[in-house]
């Protein structure tokens, strides 16, 4: 079990340290074209609007339509991070980097939340728990935009599995959570 286990990390190491030639377009499967890295946040400044798909149960969605507006650094040096959602929902945050060598940078909610995110590739992360949920935030910068998934979790694990000893081998404990909404956008730049 061990064997099989440091197999699985030294496999997922190794593929973590390749670099890819090309990387799949989520629009069109199959569709392969050059990876390019965008400057962050330099390279993603702009305006983007599009639609948030989300999806509460296998046959329940909603649409809305979304924009993301991030702007030049302002004088304190945050990047105005503003979220639209429908015509009237109007969210303004500020971008700071933390630690740009290591992609660490922060969402300055402006009100004393201040979200951690992470750039890899051209992925920037965040992961935080708020009112029992647990919340993964992917923006992917891409050619014609940014793609954003949002995936909600509950934050309490739903099950609790392994933990036990096989013959010499302890098997590691495993959580699983409920999964409650995962949202998707794709945002086109636009003028």
């Amino acid at each position: 079990m061990k064997r099989g286990l440091y197999c699985l990390i030294a496999l997922a190491l190794w593929s973590s340290c390749k670099s890819p030639k090309t990387s799949i377009q989520d629009r069109e499967l199959g569709e392969t074209s050059p990876q390019v890295n965008y400057a962050f946040p330099m390279d993603w400044i702009g305006t983007y609007k599009g639609q948030l798909v989300i999806l509460t149960s296998p046959k329940d969605s909603t649409i809305v339509d979304m924009g993301l507006s991030i702007g030049a650094p302002d004088q304190t040096g945050l990047y105005p991070w503003i979220i639209t959602y429908g015509s009237e929902d109007k969210r303004y945050y500020g971008l700071e980097a933390i630690d740009a060598v290591r992609g660490h940078y922060r969402i300055d909610e402006l009100n004393s939340i201040k979200i951690d995110g992470y750039l890899r590739g051209n992925h920037f992360i965040t992961r935080f728990e708020v009112m029992g949920s647990d919340l993964l935030v992917d923006y992917e910068k891409q050619a014609e935009g940014i793609r954003i998934r949002f995936y909600v979790t509950g934050a309490a694990s739903l099950n609790e599995t392994g933990g036990e000893v096989l013959g010499q081998d302890t098997v590691p404990t495993v959580k699983s959570y409920p999964i409650m909404v995962i949202q998707e956008a794709w945002l086109s730049e636009i003028g």
